[in-house]
């Protein structure tokens, strides 16, 4: 039977339910609280941005991740 919640897990590195959706909240986020720094940063530009939310931390993390689902 066609099971929509276990179909793009499964086709993705053959993941469970439960460890994609982990995978996926974490990265979401990540983006999130990401997206905030930047938008405080935009608005007061003195305050910096951290190192670990920076666009090549950032975009290293999601590389390091979507590695880790490729294996």
């Amino acid at each position: 039977m066609h099971n929509p919640f276990t179909k793009h897990p499964r086709e993705n590195g053959m993941e469970s339910w439960w460890s994609h959706c982990k995978s996926a909240c974490c990265i979401g986020l990540r983006l999130y609280v990401s997206s905030w720094f930047f938008i405080v940063h935009g608005i007061f530009p003195f305050i910096p941005i951290p190192k670990w939310v920076n666009l090549t931390d950032s975009a290293n993390y999601l590389l390091k991740e979507n590695e880790k689902r490729c294996l």
